[in-house]
C-alpha cells in the first residue's frame, strides 16, 4: 500500500475520506509551487541573459528564487526541501564569490568542504 493511502486511512481501516481530500489539496498546491518556481527560474535566466548582468548576479538572482521558493513552501504549509536549500546556499555562494573577484576559483574550497563535511558525519555515526 502506497504512502498516502496508509495516511489516508481511519482508525478503522477505512478510508478518510476528509483527509484523502486535504492529501489531494496539498499535492496539487505543492506541484504548482513546483512549476511556479521553474518558470521563475526560466525567466530570471532569460532576463539576466538578454539584460547582461553577468554571472553573479544571475547566480544571485537563481539563489533568491531558490530560497524564496523554499520559505513560501514553509508558509503554505507544504514540506521544505532541504536539497533546494543547500542548493540555493550553494547559488548564493557562487554568484557571491564571483562578485568578489578572487585570483583563486571557488570549486577546490567547496571540494574541500565537502570532503570534511563526509569525513565527520562518517566519524559521528560510527560513534
Amino acid at each position: 500500500m502506497t504512502d498516502w493511502r496508509k495516511w489516508c486511512m481511519g482508525p478503522d481501516g477505512e478510508p478518510d475520506w476528509q483527509q484523502v481530500d486535504r492529501w489531494f489539496h496539498h499535492h496539487h498546491r505543492s506541484s504548482k509551487f513546483d512549476a511556479i518556481g521553474w518558470a521563475l527560474f526560466f525567466i530570471w535566466v532569460g532576463t539576466a541573459w538578454l539584460a547582461e548582468v553577468g554571472v553573479g548576479i544571475g547566480l544571485l538572482g537563481v539563489a533568491v528564487i531558490t530560497l524564496g521558493m523554499q520559505l513560501a513552501r514553509r508558509l503554505f504549509d507544504l514540506p521544505v526541501e532541504g536539497f533546494w536549500i543547500i542548493v540555493g546556499i550553494g547559488f548564493a555562494l557562487a554568484g557571491t564569490w564571483h562578485l568578489m573577484g578572487p585570483d583563486k576559483p571557488l570549486a577546490p574550497y567547496v571540494l574541500i568542504a565537502i570532503g570534511v563535511a563526509m569525513l565527520i558525519w562518517r566519524v559521528a555515526k560510527i560513534g
